[in-house]
């Protein structure tokens, strides 16, 4: 199993190979736009490095969101094109299933810090069981976030951002595709945008209004 992961969500534009549950290479820059212009060459270059081919590939991870807008539909159209050009499954991965270090026994709270609206402050949550989404990501304060907390065996991601004790994280490249290595292959998500909220934009007014 071969599986390239690919993670352009957040901050950074990220590129992982996986073969059997072990990364091979991973690749990483940070940036805050500009995701369009550098996830090709990202891409190809840790395969160059690695010395793989893009037919060797079993399967494509992407990590879907939620996130930034831009960077969920640079990664899933990148992923959904590589994957219809090579015949290959793309593999969708929500970004709380793609935390690192995400505990894989009990219920787990997937958590990170939402793009801040002021005054309010909230998080992308999710229930994650046995290492995968149990529910569909959605947006919390912190109240809520507290009483789910109390509720589950763990919490995993921004845990830092409300003093929770658990295991402070960031969703990968690698934990996205190491993820989609574990599926059976007559369960794959497909790789659909998860982006929970409507987008920070205004819509133009016409001119003279």
């Amino acid at each position: 199993m071969l599986v390239l992961g690919i993670n352009t969500v957040a901050d950074a534009c990220e590129a992982a190979l996986v073969r059997d549950s072990v990364i091979v290479a991973e690749l990483s820059e940070p940036m805050q736009q500009g995701h369009d212009a550098r996830l090709a060459p990202v891409v190809q270059k840790l395969m160059t490095d690695a010395e793989t081919p893009f037919a060797a590939l079993t399967r494509i991870a992407v990590v879907v969101g939620p996130g930034s807008f831009t960077g969920v539909r640079v990664g899933v159209a990148f992923a959904r094109g590589l994957a219809l050009s090579l015949d290959k499954p793309a593999v969708g991965v929500t970004s709380l299933e793609a935390l690192e270090s995400m505990p894989r026994e009990g219920s787990v709270l997937g958590l990170l810090a939402a793009k801040r609206r002021p005054p309010e402050r909230t998080w992308w949550v999710q229930r994650i069981v046995g290492g995968r989404g149990a529910s569909e990501p959605g947006e919390a304060d912190e109240a809520a976030i507290r009483t789910m907390a109390a509720e589950m065996n763990a919490v995993c991601g921004a845990v830092g951002s409300l003093n929770l004790p658990g295991v402070e994280a960031a969703p990968t490249a690698r934990a996205a595709a190491l993820f989609a290595a574990r599926l059976p292959d007559a369960d794959l998500p497909p790789p659909r945008p998860v982006y929970v909220r409507e987008p920070d934009v205004t819509p133009m007014r016409p001119v003279g209004q």
